[in-house]
Parts: structure tokens; C-alpha cells; sequence
């Protein structure tokens, strides 16, 4: 079942959204929560995993986007409906899936629900917290991650890393496609493996173009030669 969640301050926006909402996934099953501020959405979004947020922008004077910075490391996808169409370029920038315009209509959100089923891993973003407070990595930036526990270690083009709140897995189900497992603890982008190591004993080595090595697992060197080709 996917989770729906609909944040928007004005009731009849939001009752008239959840209609055209309910017509879109019409053919498989939702659930839908309707939040009307930004606390409720947050307080609603840390206990509960979601797949899809449409989200306004202007909620009772308080942005919207503050609760989208706040859940980019989260694996669901964002369509922003607002009338603040003039944001739409910074709403792209986060990693949107799609900016709806108000006045909307039912075949305008069929659109948008559409793109669900086309776009995996189109965030441009990761955000992590640091000093208490929300950063946003480029994810052209990242180099490899490696697993630490339930964490993970994110390594960046510029040789600096960071500890990530979300583990290898959850990171990779918002990575792009370029982003491959190469071994049970680590995961780079295949554009940044430069050449394939073997040594005595079947073990594999990748080379990065920055001239890191990190070990290849055996059961992953035939899926990465084949992306290498």
C-alpha cells in the first residue's frame, strides 16, 4: 500500500487535493494523511515512513520548505502544490519530483502522480545534520559510501567525509542509478572507478580516479565490469 501524505493549511484545498489524490492512485491502494501544519506534518513524518508528499509552501505564514529541507534524506518523493509559482525554479534545485501550480485541476495531478511511476533516485540533495543544524551535499559531490553500522560514512569528491544518520541501504534507495554496491560495506559511483584489481586468493580491488582502492566482493565483480562496459 502506498502512503500519501497531503500538507496544506486551507481545508477545502486540502479535502478538494485528497479527491483528485484518491482519483490518480485510483488503481492500486493508498492511504492518505492530511496534515494542516508544519508541526503535524513533521511530528507525522518522523514516526511514520511515507512514499509520496504533496506539499504547499505557504502554511499559516511558515515555508514549506523548511519541512522539505528538514526530509530530503528520506526515501520519498516530493510534489510541491503551491501558488508561489515563482519557486519553482528553487523547488527543482532541492529535488522535487514535481511543482504543481494552484489553481490545480484532477488531470494536472494525474500528471504529477505519473511521474511517480517514471522517476527513481532523482534527488539532487542529501542533507545531514551537523552542529544541530541541516546541511545539503550536492550528490554530484559524492565519491563512495561505506557502511558504519546503522550509519554510514559518506565520502566526499573533496577527500572530506561525513557520518550520515541513514545506513548503506537507505542511502542507496535515494542515490541515483550511477550508484552501485561494490561490496557489502561499500558503494561508489560508477563514474569515479577508474580500473579493477585482482589479486592471489580471488580478491578484487577497484581503483578510484582520485586513487582511492576499495575492495571489490567476488559476487559483485562481473555486475560492475558489466557497468563499466
Amino acid at each position: 500500500m502506498k502512503s500519501i501524505v497531503i500538507v496544506e493549511d486551507e481545508y477545502m484545498v486540502a479535502k478538494r487535493l485528497k479527491r483528485f489524490v484518491e482519483q490518480a492512485f485510483s488503481q492500486q491502494p493508498i492511504k492518505i494523511k492530511t496534515c494542516h501544519s508544519l508541526d503535524d506534518a513533521a511530528d507525522y513524518l518522523a514516526e511514520h515512513p511515507i512514499d509520496l508528499l504533496f506539499l504547499d509552501l505557504n502554511l499559516q505564514g511558515q515555508d514549506g520548505f523548511t519541512l522539505l529541507k528538514q526530509q530530503l534524506s528520506q526515501s520519498f518523493h516530493t510534489i510541491v502544490v503551491s501558488a508561489n509559482s515563482d519557486r519553482a525554479i528553487e523547488a527543482f534545485e532541492i529535488g522535487v519530483l514535481d511543482f504543481v501550480a494552484k489553481p490545480f485541476t484532477q488531470e494536472r495531478i494525474q500528471k504529477a502522480a505519473d511521474r511517480l511511476q517514471q522517476q527513481q533516485g532523482q534527488s539532487k540533495y542529501l542533507t545531514y545534520k551537523r552542529l544541530g543544524k541541516i546541511q545539503l551535499l550536492a550528490i554530484s559531490e559524492v565519491l563512495y559510501l561505506k557502511a558504519d553500522g546503522h550509519y554510514c560514512e559518506v565520502y566526499q569528491q573533496n577527500q572530506q567525509s561525513f557520518l550520515h544518520d541513514k545506513s548503506l541501504d537507505k542511502l542507496l534507495n535515494l542515490l541515483p542509478d550511477d550508484f552501485i554496491r561494490i561490496h557489502r560495506s561499500y558503494a561508489v559511483s560508477v563514474a569515479a572507478i577508474q580500473s579493477i584489481e585482482a589479486e592471489e586468493g580471488s580478491k578484487y580491488w577497484l581503483t578510484l580516479t582520485s586513487g582511492v582502492r576499495l575492495p571489490l566482493g567476488r559476487t559483485k565483480v562481473r555486475d560492475v565490469k558489466a557497468r563499466l562496459i
